[in-house]
């Protein structure tokens, strides 16, 4: 797999921005170019809440992050207003509000570590799925209403681009790639942004239709990705009355898991 892409600093770290009013409090805003539809993608939201802990708190570097959806975000200012959980020798735990007019949208809390300072056994019980080499992946269909979808490379297993564009396959599972398309690195904050960036895997079962509203998002790094795309599945396995969980797992190019990330969410469609 060849990636000639060049090292940036991004339109996502410039999309996150923040801007520091005091010690407990951020500002910054949610881009319209981050948007699925009319809202901000919730993994966007979530990166940029985690760069608040990561300014905010002692350990820069995320650990576990979960994200609780309160309502609906929109594009435009944003507050972000932390408050200092424990601090401790190798991580120190946070929570972050995401207030847009007046109301909490978003809350998260945080653990934070320095990853580089990380020791202690490492084992793997489970081998990566057989995801399909780069080359053989597909680019996600271009759909004007998501423009997320225009800053990112994405990259699905051709049966999984089948099942977006000629119907569900029930197999409701996506296998593929992702990386930014104007060549940035993905940093912590990226891969955060990543866990929630494909469409739903239950529009394998239902059909790209209605609405997957995420309730809660959590998200665990193993490590700091290397440079390249990354390598992604993402699984729903069960959905009762309704409430739809999803799986995730992030490896980057050297095949290095990077994360896993589980969410709740709501699934809205016509019988």
């Amino acid at each position: 797999m060849s990636d000639n892409r060049q090292s940036t600093s991004g339109e996502f770290t410039r999309s996150t921005t923040l801007r520091k009013i005091d010690e407990t409090v951020w500002a910054s805003d949610f881009s319209a170019d981050w948007c699925i539809g009319q809202v901000p993608n919730g993994g966007y939201t979530l990166a940029l809440g985690a760069k608040v802990l990561s300014e905010a708190l002692p350990h820069k570097d995320p650990l576990n992050v979960t994200a609780y959806y309160l309502a609906r975000t929109e594009p435009g200012p944003v507050r972000c207003e932390f408050e200092l959980l424990r601090v401790g020798k190798s991580t120190s735990n946070g929570m972050v509000k995401l207030i847009q007019n007046g109301q909490v949208k978003i809350q998260l809390i945080g653990v934070f570590q320095d990853i580089e300072r990380l020791n202690g056994e490492t084992q793997t019980k489970r081998a990566i799925p057989d995801i399909p080499a780069y080359d053989r992946c597909v680019d996600m269909p271009h759909a004007p209403n998501l423009k997320l979808r225009d800053r990112l490379i994405q990259r699905l297993a051709p049966n999984n681009i089948n099942a977006l564009i000629n119907g569900p396959d029930g197999d409701s599972t996506w296998r593929g790639w992702q990386a930014f398309k104007d060549g940035a690195d993905i940093d912590l904050f990226g891969v955060l942004m990543f866990c929630d960036a494909l469409p739903p895997p239950a529009f394998a079962i239902y059909g790209a239709k209605g609405r997957v509203p995420t309730i809660e998002m959590s998200v665990q790094i193993h490590r700091r990705p290397c440079s390249g795309p990354l390598r992604c599945q993402f699984e729903t396995a069960f959905i009762t009355e309704g409430v739809v969980n999803e799986d995730g797992m992030i490896w980057d190019s050297a095949n290095n898991l990077v994360a896993l990330s589980r969410q709740t969410a709501k699934i809205r469609v016509s019988p």
